[in-house]
């Protein structure tokens, strides 16, 4: 009797270790579904959804997206693959001009840092994988090819300031025959907790001023994304 008892005893105690364990997964599963960026958190947010003119808009257009399948604006092998990297939150500003020029905003929210740190790895070997690819241009002069350089800077977790440039070989004088860069584009990506942060642009989006104004703006976000229940706490 007391055997049975024991046996008894310990399948219940079996059972509500399960209960409490799929009670606990389904609350962190609920509490990672119910993740949200608030309505105007990004700092181009304000800019991007205000109403423009009929002239400011044949000169300037934005975008605001909160979709999780969007690609990270900085996307060196240009992975068309849906992103698989745990993802719980994210949203995407893209702001253009007729100049030609653009301008992004990125914040992805994972459910932890170490998921977080996967992504931001998995990124910086990227760049260093794809560093050199022929030029992405539909319309490109023979021996045209892209470059990526990155480095490490001191921003929050841990940041990467890449610079991208398209290289051609000038087909006229003074540039006959001699390669040069045609356009560029300059990205800034951090990780704070359990969040990432990209800014990007092209090289003429604001000139000289264009690396500092886009690390100005990473390292403002990655305070503020602090103000976000548990992205800076939390351990992966």
């Amino acid at each position: 009797m007391i055997e049975k008892l024991g046996k008894r005893a310990m399948i219940s105690v079996i059972a509500t270790a399960v209960m409490v364990a799929s009670a606990v997964g389904a609350a962190s599963t609920a509490q990672a579904e119910t993740v949200k960026i608030p309505k105007g958190f990004l700092l181009t947010e304000a800019e991007a959804t205000k109403p423009l003119t009929e002239d400011q808009a044949a000169e300037e257009w934005w975008t605001v997206s909160d979709k999780l399948t969007k690609p990270l604006e900085l996307n060196p092998c240009r992975s068309k693959e849906k992103p698989r990297d745990g993802r719980i939150a994210m949203r995407t500003i893209i702001g253009g001009t007729s100049a030609p020029s653009y301008v992004t905003e990125q914040l992805v929210l994972y459910p932890s840092a170490k998921n977080a740190g996967a992504a931001f790895r998995k990124l910086r070997a990227d760049v260093e994988k794809c560093a050199k690819a022929k030029a992405p241009q539909t319309a490109t002069v023979a021996g045209s090819f892209h470059r990526y350089t990155g480095k490490k800077v001191n921003i929050a977790d841990e940041a990467l300031l890449v610079k991208g440039s398209s290289y051609e070989r000038g087909t006229e004088e003074p540039l006959k025959g001699k390669l040069y860069i045609s356009s560029g584009e300059r990205y800034v990506v951090v990780r704070r907790g359990s969040a990432l942060v990209l800014y990007t642009a092209d090289s003429y989006w604001a000139g000289e001023d264009t690396t500092k104004i886009l690390t100005n703006r990473a390292k403002k976000m990655a305070k503020k994304v602090c103000d976000l229940p548990g992205v800076c706490t939390r351990r992966g």
